[in-house]
């Protein structure tokens, strides 16, 4: 059950001076990208782990024959080292075409993935599109980390709500209600997001690791 989009935000492709390195068309990906994964729709602020460049057609594919496909603007993702490392070699396609693309994906720039993602009740990345289920698949979208993610989004946003209500209320009863219910979600939201960075930074991360928490 869809309880919200997969994403808010509109992915562009812009056209930047050409770069002899892929890696440092990284500032001009993030602005397009709006500085999230195009994959896993993951805000890289949130993370102390750097994004990477990911080619859609993957090198692996194109080493032997189509190396402009190295440094083609048009082929580079902005991605979370998660789903870069998960995608890896998998591709699918004709690269000695005129406009190869890799079959396996749908290319995040081409096609809006709030029409083949959404949230489900769960908090998890889900889709009704065959293609899209096995990217889930091939992608692990799945993996509780992306749920994780998502729900200290959707506190720290619902947090910023609250914080804008009480400066707003003039009911000195709600007010009081309002802050408790704010000083809370914030508490909650400092334990969760640590969890969060914690189990995203380090593989081998155990829930132990925050027992201690106040």
């Amino acid at each position: 059950m869809k309880i919200k989009d997969f994403k808010t935000h509109k992915i562009t492709r812009s056209t930047p001076p050409y770069q002899s390195d892929y890696a440092r068309y990284k500032p001009f990906l993030k602005i397009d990208f709006c500085g999230r994964c195009a994959y896993c729709n993951l805000k890289d602020i949130t993370i102390t782990t750097p994004f990477e460049v990911d080619h859609f057609i993957p090198r692996a594919s194109f080493k032997d024959g189509r190396m402009d496909l190295d440094t083609d603007y048009r082929n580079l993702i902005y991605s979370c080292k998660k789903c870069n490392n998960a995608k890896r070699k998998q591709f699918s396609g004709d690269i000695h075409s005129a406009h190869p693309t890799n079959e396996l994906f749908y290319d995040p720039v081409a096609v809006d993935y709030n029409d083949i993602y959404y949230r489900n009740h769960l908090g998890a990345i889900d889709s009704d599109d065959e293609k899209g289920k096995r990217t889930i698949t091939r992608l692990k979208l799945y993996r509780p980390i992306h749920i994780l993610s998502w729900l200290c989004e959707e506190m720290y946003e619902t947090a910023e709500r609250l914080e804008k209500a009480v400066k707003t209320e003039e009911d000195e009863i709600r007010k009081q209600t309002l802050e408790s219910a704010l000083n809370m979600l914030n508490a909650q939201y400092r334990k969760f997001n640590h969890l969060f960075i914690a189990a995203y930074n380090d593989n081998g991360f155990s829930i132990a690791a925050i027992e201690d928490m106040d």
